[in-house]
């Protein structure tokens, strides 16, 4: 492969849900094929389990500040429902393995795992990239820095400070959650942590040395707190929001989303989908993204992107489970440097940049 046809970073990603898979079937194939495949959703939702990896044909040229970046979109056919069958969590697994390998044959040098390609990646594929001269990484480092610069600036436009609000973080032990929550420090005037994983999260509130950080279950986090950072991987959503608080913030980090239902009509606050970047310029993945705007990314992408621009920061990428502060902090600045801003997406209100909060 010549140094013309080569791509400096790929993206992995995955359908979010059927609807989705069909979107990407009438972006390759055509409406009609489109059609078909939503007519027969058992039939095709079977087939996706015997689909390889393969490379859309977007090749986006990514222009920041100072570089230019040439990327490329690898798609892993499965559903997020996959993780609740060991046969199909065991095909989804081989095929994030080839999406590597068909990243590392189109000459990436970096590679971002979104969604969750990040949880199945393991240990064994990141030790094997870096064999290959690859640096893989999830993004959750930068994602999480993201969300919580995001919300920093939400809260100043409201006039409202982190000492005054209880945050809720549902997923604090996880990658993003744990991150999310050491950002935030000893800011909040109280912190309510939520996981599955209670020994994980009492060792997160533990190393937090904050005097009001406890442990608590979802239900008291939602109904307690004035700002609910959503930082789990669920393969179904795990909120509605009319469950929640008409005055909480709610940042949703999670791919899939991890609400459901649409922005109640007269809320005093937002329910924003956080952890996304806005870059100088659109950044064309097509169906892919579904996001609002051409020149907004998620953070996973956008840290494979900040990777491929600063090889002097590539030892900040950690796989699952390694995400924290500092390397967080280091990404946000080298991202901020190449005009890359924190920004969110909500339904039912205006998508603004970082600096300008939705009000």
């Amino acid at each position: 492969m010549s140094d013309a046809t080569a791509i400096d970073v790929a993206f992995i990603g995955h359908p979010s849900d059927f609807r989705h898979f069909v979107s990407l079937v009438e972006e390759a194939d055509g409406a009609e094929a489109a059609r078909r495949v939503a007519r027969n959703e058992k039939t095709f939702t079977a087939f996706l389990d015997w689909m390889p990896a393969y490379a859309t044909r977007h090749r986006p040229i990514i222009r920041l500040e100072g570089a230019m970046i040439r990327a490329a979109l690898v798609i892993c056919p499965f559903l997020p429902q996959a993780i609740e069958s060991p046969y199909k969590l065991k095909r989804a697994f081989t095929k994030v393995l080839q999406a590597v390998d068909v990243a590392a044959g189109m000459g990436a040098k970096v590679v971002t795992l979104g969604g969750f390609a990040s949880i199945l990646a393991g240990q064994r594929r990141i030790d094997a990239a870096d064999a290959a001269g690859i640096t893989l990484t999830t993004g959750n480092a930068l994602t999480a820095a993201l969300a919580v610069a995001y919300l920093r600036a939400e809260l100043d436009a409201r006039g409202r400070s982190l000492s005054q609000e209880t945050v809720g973080i549902i997923g604090a032990s996880g990658d993003v959650g744990s991150t999310a929550t050491a950002l935030l420090g000893a800011e909040p005037r109280k912190l309510l942590l939520a996981a599955q994983d209670q020994m994980r999260l009492e060792l997160t509130r533990q190393t937090l040395c904050h005097p009001n950080a406890v442990c608590a279950p979802v239900a008291e986090v939602v109904s307690q707190a004035s700002v609910i950072l959503v930082a789990t991987s669920s393969s179904r959503p795990i909120l509605a929001q009319c469950d929640i608080p008409d005055q909480a913030i709610v940042c949703d980090i999670g791919y899939p989303p991890t609400l459901v239902g649409e922005q109640a009509v007269g809320r005093r606050a937002p329910v924003l989908r956080t952890g996304l970047a806005a870059f100088p310029a659109p950044v064309n993945l097509g169906a892919y993204t579904r996001l609002s705007r051409p020149d907004h990314l998620f953070g996973c992408f956008t840290e494979g992107v900040v990777l491929a621009v600063r090889q002097d920061l590539r030892n900040l990428a950690r796989s699952q489970g390694r995400a924290g502060k500092l390397e967080a902090l280091a990404l946000l600045e080298a991202a901020l440097v190449l005009g890359i801003r924190p920004t969110a997406e909500a339904l039912g209100v205006n998508v603004t940049e970082y600096g300008e909060p939705s009000t």
